[in-house]
């Protein structure tokens, strides 16, 4: 009956073990809320939506003004009255803008462009370091991923805004990127310049609310020497005048002793008092 008892006991001990261990590491693989807040799952990486809407926007209602549709409205036709290709619809009414909506339109895509620019440089900056991480199993695959997909949807970007320039302007997709890389460069030139200017004017106005307060300490300090030596004058002044009563009473009283050794009466004379 013993050994019985004793195998039950230790089979629950066994298994209380387990339960215990399973527990542990579930709560272990489940992420903290600390971790949920510390931590991203996903790499975060917007599109410059509103530059693409905007580029978008302006586009539809330059073609809305611009392109020809025929009598019955089944399509686009050219300046003579032919029905235009669907290919071909695409730059026809391109033909019809003035030279200045050209070029709105073509700042339109230069600024989206930026944009993008602006996003690839963060990823290219970000991958060296993540990639570290992920190797050393410090980020998770998902967020690994989702950085590799980001990457790719800019990429993806860039050439749709290469392909418009095409259109915009056939052969300005050959010279597109690097005018706006370099429009890019000159922004964070600007950008740069801005924060130093911003510096400097925060360090001037620090040295000058230093230099103020100095002013400030010294006219103190010179206030107070004045005050210090006037004390220092009254001071010296009352103790000459206390030297000068005293000098007085000293030489009024010998004076005194004389006057009444004067007023004195004379003694009487020997004859009298033989008298």
């Amino acid at each position: 009956m013993y050994p019985v008892l004793l195998a039950v006991g230790l089979l629950s001990a066994v298994g209380l073990a387990f339960a215990a261990l399973a527990y542990i590491a579930y709560r272990g693989s489940k992420p903290s809320g600390f971790f949920l807040e510390a931590v991203q799952l996903v790499y975060d990486l917007q599109l410059p939506e509103v530059e693409i809407a905007a580029y978008y926007e302006l586009k539809d209602r330059l073609y809305s003004k611009h392109a020809e549709s025929s009598s019955d409205g089944t399509g686009v036709v050219d300046a003579s009255g032919a029905p235009v290709s669907p290919a071909d619809a695409e730059v026809s009414w391109l033909r019809n803008l003035a030279p200045e909506e050209l070029v709105i339109l073509k700042k339109a895509l230069m600024m989206r462009l930026v944009r993008d620019i602006d996003r690839l440089d963060q990823v290219q900056r970000d991958k060296p370091g993540n990639w570290k991480l992920w190797r050393g199993k410090l980020v998770s695959e998902r967020y690994w991923g989702s950085l590799l997909e980001a990457e790719r949807l800019v990429s993806e970007e860039i050439d749709n805004c290469v392909a418009e320039a095409e259109v915009l302007e056939p052969g300005w997709r050959e010279q597109v990127f690097p005018q706006a890389v370099q429009c890019w460069r000159m922004e964070k030139m600007r950008d740069m310049e801005k924060k130093a200017q911003k510096k400097a004017v925060e360090t001037q106005k620090k040295a000058g609310q230093k230099e103020i307060r100095a002013v400030e300490v010294a006219a103190k300090q010179v206030e107070e020497d004045i005050k210090r030596k006037e004390r220092a004058a009254e001071k010296a002044m009352e103790k000459l005048l206390q030297e000068e009563e005293k000098d007085s009473k000293a030489k009024k009283k010998p004076g005194k002793s004389s006057s009444k050794e004067e007023r004195a009466p004379a003694p009487k004379s020997a004859t009298k008092k033989k008298k």
